[in-house]
């Protein structure tokens, strides 16, 4: 475990987008029938997700969310000096998506740009490295992008994963400031790293077929779509994530019910409220969005942010941990001004100079 601790360090302000496109879980009934699907709301907690629209990615939502923020704030982006996009969803094989970003904002040249290639921890990843960047630098302001699109990786016939994942984009300002910290734990654990995989489309596996097979459970899949297994992620879930949580209160000496939000990645409602338990947690918040938007990999907690607080006007110490894809995990603390937070708006951006033909 690698804990980090970031003095004078803020989230200024957080915003997100998601495609206008919804996709209720019922529509599934008349592929996966009526009994499996009933089953899924009732166990995973997932009654609809958003889907990127065509030609529309995930760095389009960003681009959304990080406009509605600047704007919001009214906030001179000539002061921005760095700028991370958090995503496994590129727009390109190469470049990073982060410069395309940076060139669309109207940001200064001089502003460094990178891509942090994380899923589900990416939230907790991306505020490390971008905080560390900032505590060795003149750097004084900075733009976190947690976005996915990772729906369109999803095989329309794999009852696993298909009524499950849902796009998002989300925007999150960095500050210099006085008397705020930024803490945190990273892990990982890369022998499950076959549990939320998609073999082919990378350089390890570009001859893979591409046609239809079913594993052992008879669920349909292909090479070129998301995989998971589901019960290696559970175990590690509600095994591995609790042991992190309560090693990072020992490691910044607080206690669970410090806190007055829980931020938890929204995997599934079983495996959250197993941890809430787990954790003894009782005096705040833990807000849902999985209900509303499913499974939004990196951009989960930020778009639970901004779905339960946005506008409350409100000053909250919060606990947040990412787990899945990897498999990692990542947890840290922060202080959350809900009055910077913002509403999670609608969009059907696209990048129309980006399709290069």
């Amino acid at each position: 475990m690698s804990y980090f601790s970031f003095d004078n360090i803020e989230i200024a302000g957080v915003s997100a987008a998601v495609p206008a496109q919804e996709i209720t879980v019922d529509s599934f009934k008349q592929v996966f029938g009526e009994d499996i699907v009933e089953r899924f709301k009732s166990n995973v907690g997932v009654k609809s997700f958003r889907r990127v629209l065509k030609d529309q990615t995930a760095s389009d939502l960003g681009y959304v969310a990080a406009e509605d923020l600047l704007k919001k704030l009214s906030f001179d982006r000539r002061n921005i000096g760095l700028l991370t996009y958090v995503s496994l969803s590129q727009d390109y094989l190469r470049p990073a998506t982060a410069c395309v970003l940076q060139y669309r904002l109207g940001l200064e040249s001089s502003c460094a740009a990178f891509d942090i290639g994380m899923g589900c921890s990416g939230f907790v990843y991306g505020l490390q490295v971008t905080s560390s960047v900032m505590q060795n630098s003149d750097i004084e302001w900075a733009l976190m992008l947690c976005c996915e699109s990772a729906n369109q990786l999803m095989y329309p016939k794999d009852r696993s994963t298909a009524m499950l994942i849902g796009d998002a984009g989300t925007a999150i300002l960095l500050h210099k400031a006085e008397g705020h910290c930024i803490r945190g734990l990273l892990g990982t654990d890369g022998k499950y790293y076959q549990a939320a995989v998609v073999p082919a489309g990378g350089f390890r596996h570009r001859d893979a077929p591409s046609g239809e097979f079913k594993n052992e459970e008879g669920i349909c899949r292909t090479n070129y779509h998301y995989l998971m297994n589901g019960l290696d992620i559970f175990s590690y879930s509600v095994s591995d994530v609790p042991k992190a949580i309560s090693e990072f209160l020992r490691l910044s000496d607080t206690d669970i019910n410090d806190y007055q939000a829980l931020l938890l990645h929204q995997a599934n409602q079983i495996i959250i409220s197993r941890l809430i338990r787990k954790l003894g947690y009782k005096s705040g918040d833990v807000p849902v969005s999985m209900d509303r938007f499913g499974n939004t990999s990196s951009a989960a907690i930020p778009l639970t942010v901004c779905s339960a607080y946005a506008d409350c006007k409100l000053k909250k110490k919060a606990i947040a941990c990412g787990f899945g894809t990897g498999l990692s995990y990542g947890v840290t603390s922060f202080d959350l001004d809900t009055r910077n937070v913002f509403p999670i708006i609608e969009t059907e951006e696209t990048f129309d100079d980006g399709l290069i033909r």
